[in-house]
């Protein structure tokens, strides 16, 4: 009760607040909390990503992009790695593609706010193989055509925060693979 409490009411709306959050949880030393607050945040963003994606539903993804970045802050700034299992940023971003620009909207922000945290990391730093697949495809994003200019912006400031010039990321053409997408 309490986990689902703290992600549901304090850590979504309150962005400004997740640095004191993370200290609080890791102050308490308590690995069994820290891991139900860590499956409610995977709950509560699958029920977003789930949802019905209308293109003027703000708070929704306000409340997405705040808990993409509490979930960078617990894994990938403590250098805990988001399993595949539990989320699976590439192919997040290749369905969210692939179903269209309403989805869009939510995805590539979310996926930003997640991927800032690893400015913080030891392990996951720019040169990591993870990472860089992940930021191969928001590139091939960003040069899409008719990108909205708010995600292509969400792909720069991510660029920016993790000093990655976007010519130095390869891309491998994903989102022109029909194999890949399907």
């Amino acid at each position: 009760w309490v986990a689902q409490y703290l992600v549901m009411k304090r850590v979504s709306i309150e962005a400004n607040f997740h640095d004191l959050y993370v200290n609080f949880l890791l102050s308490m030393n308590n690995g069994s909390f820290l891991e139900m607050v860590r499956h409610e945040t995977y709950r509560n963003i699958k029920i977003l990503l789930c949802s019905d994606k209308e293109a003027a539903n703000f708070s929704d993804r306000t409340l997405l992009k705040n808990l993409g970045h509490w979930l960078g802050l617990l894994t990938l700034a403590r250098n805990r790695p988001i399993l595949h299992r539990d989320l699976a940023l590439k192919d997040l971003l290749l369905e969210a593609y692939k179903r269209g620009l309403s989805d869009l909207l939510y995805v590539v922000p979310f996926v930003s706010k997640v991927l800032e945290s690893c400015g913080e990391s030891l392990v996951f730093q720019p040169r990591s193989p993870w990472l860089m697949a992940i930021l191969g495809v928001l590139c091939e994003l960003h040069e899409l055509p008719d990108l909205k200019l708010n995600l292509k912006f969400e792909v720069e400031v991510l660029c920016k925060h993790l000093k990655v010039e976007m010519k130095s990321i390869k891309t491998y053409g994903l989102l022109k693979d029909p194999e890949r997408l399907n």
